[in-house]
């Protein structure tokens, strides 16, 4: 081989070398999610990943092996696959390729593979290790929520020997390495307390809402929030206007406050309600006695009739006394007289 052929073939080399490293890079760039994962065995864990906004319509699947060319196929989007324990979703909207691994166990330990399915594959690899006690970091909850211009609070639970790499990540973005900063427009605060780093996000957003993830050494744990906007309404019962309003309001953190009663001006509860209640008894009681009172006298009514009868013969009586009466002398109109006999 000459040296002009052996600069050639360098220069070759070297030209594949650049464009390999750059086809890495730019997969890398399209394909984001996280790079270490710990979890106990039986338990189940969430792993997202984000892709470019470009291959949203291109099927995406996971796959598993330490080599790339020598990986298996696990689940596709488009439901190709049906696996037991592994399914994932692709959420278009937000760009993020949603892996739900459940019941994992210790032979699932390995190298798994995020995947779009392009003319150029794209990939990027997270490392599961499965664990038979509990786990290196772990979160309670993975999907939280929070609302607008309020505050969430994330625990990040480890188990590790040496505490560093503590940072707080959003997923396809910007992280937080110290102990307060932003992300989104959102404040940031980090402390690391007994084995638990804990990260509070205060003044969130709409935008907020996304996958992120906290670090501590080489591991990471994804946590997905999920920010809503802030409802508050107010329920006013008029009454009248000397007494005061009674209202209810239902706040963003979803707890209720009570209603308050009504009352007067010494702290006692007022009973209009209950004096109320009795004219309108009191009332339906006399319509009932009236309606009662204007049946009886109708024409048709019996009794009615037995009443003008016995006033009928009443009446009768009191004429015939009369008439004895006037019949009949007093002891002090009788006039007495003599009479003669006639002789013959």
């Amino acid at each position: 081989m000459t040296k002009m052929q052996l600069c050639l073939l360098i220069l070759r080399f070297r030209q594949l070398l650049l464009e390999w490293t750059l086809f890495i890079t730019l997969g890398a760039q399209d394909i984001r999610t996280v790079s270490d994962v710990s979890v106990q065995e039986g338990k189940s864990i969430i792993i997202p990943c984000w892709y470019n906004h470009m291959h949203v319509n291109n099927v995406k699947y996971l796959s598993t092996g330490d080599h790339w060319a020598l990986s298996k196929y696990v689940e596709f989007s488009d439901g190709r696959n049906k696996h037991k324990t592994v399914s994932i979703s692709d959420n278009k909207t937000s760009n993020v390729l949603i892996i739900n691994m459940r019941d994992i166990q210790r032979r699932q330990s390995g190298t798994y593979w995020c995947a779009i399915d392009a003319p150029k594959s794209l990939r990027k690899s997270f490392n599961l290790k499965v664990t038979a006690g509990i786990s290196g970091l772990y979160v309670e909850d993975q999907m939280l929520t929070g609302f607008e211009a309020g505050s969430v609070t994330i625990s990040c639970h480890y188990h590790l020997p040496r505490k560093f790499g503590i940072k707080w990540c959003k997923l396809g973005g910007k992280c937080v390495e110290e102990a307060r900063g932003t992300l989104d427009g959102a404040s940031v605060e980090i402390s690391n307390d007994h084995g638990v780093v804990i990260v509070s996000m205060s003044g969130l957003k709409m935008e907020n809402t996304g996958w992120y993830w906290c670090s501590v050494k080489e591991l990471q744990m994804p946590v997905h929030i999920a920010v809503s906007a802030r409802i508050e309404t107010t329920t006013t019962l008029e009454t009248t206007s000397n007494q005061p309003v009674s209202t209810r309001s239902v706040k963003s953190t979803g707890t209720f406050t009570s209603a308050q009663t009504p009352r007067s001006s010494d702290g006692r509860p007022l009973s209009w309600l209950i004096v109320l209640a009795i004219v309108i008894v009191s009332c339906c009681a006399v319509t009932v006695i009236l309606l009662c009172k204007i049946k009886q006298m109708q024409p048709g009514n019996t009794s009615v009739k037995k009443l003008r009868a016995s006033d009928t013969e009443r009446t009768d009586v009191d004429i015939y006394e009369r008439h004895q009466a006037q019949a009949t002398p007093r002891d002090d109109e009788v006039i007495y007289s003599t009479v003669s006999p006639r002789h013959l």
